[in-house]
């Protein structure tokens, strides 16, 4: 399986159930990740195949997709408002 960098959570079924893995996940040091609205840009930073397993598994059964519009060029996330973690606190 492979983790994409970016993905469509326009169709999530269970945002908040995403939302909070990906905390734990972050919270743990093993991945990082930004949300602007229904964009989600993920960055591995330690996981092991299982957890890539898993993450993509849950995207799946969540009607998560890769987000094929974005590439590595789009080097301007962070310029456009992109990071914008404050949902973090409600959950």
């Amino acid at each position: 399986m492979e983790l994409f960098e970016y993905y469509n959570l326009d169709e999530c079924i269970d945002r908040k159930g995403v939302l909070a893995k990906l905390k734990s996940l972050k919270n743990e040091g093993k991945i990082e990740y930004d949300l602007n609205g229904d964009m989600l840009k993920i960055e591995d930073i330690d996981l092991d195949e299982s957890e890539i397993e898993q993450l993509t598994d849950l995207f799946e059964e969540n009607d998560i997709f890769e987000d094929l519009e974005h590439g590595e060029e789009d080097d301007d996330w962070d310029d456009d408002g992109w990071g914008d973690d404050s949902f973090d606190d409600e959950y």
